[in-house]
């Protein structure tokens, strides 16, 4: 028989969505506008793309800490979500400073990491032990969706 997914399981898959469509919206022309636009050299682009993706699995250990230390699993995830969200705008106040744009990087990185272990904490403690899988495939499928639409909606702006 279906049981439902908890509506804490579709409100975090909701917001991951959100999130990743405005992630992957950067990620789908940061490349070209790094390499083509700014002129950094692939090389460098790779090490950028390196750093700040490290920056994210450590401070994973630092979000899943905190969240547990303080046992405010809610609020270290919207912070993490809301620093992510505000590095966007951030991206667009830097222009063409490809320090700016390191940082802001940097930083969504980070809220990236604070994000991920409390996140996977709430859905845990929303679903009972039976249906984990179910309840994590649902947030896989639709952060995925997001990832999917991320640069589709990028490309249809662009050609707008």
């Amino acid at each position: 028989m279906l049981r439902a997914v908890p509506a804490n399981v579709v409100a975090l898959g909701s917001v991951s969505l959100v999130t990743d469509v405005s992630a992957e919206m950067v990620t789908a022309v940061l490349p070209l506008y790094l390499i083509v636009t700014l002129g950094l050299s692939p090389l460098q682009f790779g090490i950028l793309d390196g750093l700040y993706t490290g920056a994210t699995v450590l401070v994973r250990l630092v979000g899943g800490h905190v969240a547990d230390r303080w046992q405010r699993r809610k609020l270290v995830a919207g912070i993490g979500y809301g620093l992510s969200a505000i590095c966007k705008l951030g991206l667009l106040a830097v222009g063409r400073s490809a320090l700016g744009i390191g940082v802001m990087l940097g930083a969504d990185r980070v809220g990236k990491g604070l994000r991920t272990p409390p996140r996977d904490a709430l859905i845990t403690l929303s679903s009972p032990p039976g249906d984990l899988g179910r309840s994590f495939g649902v947030h896989r499928a639709m952060d995925t969706a997001g990832a999917l639409l991320g640069p589709l909606a990028a490309f249809a702006v662009l050609w707008a």
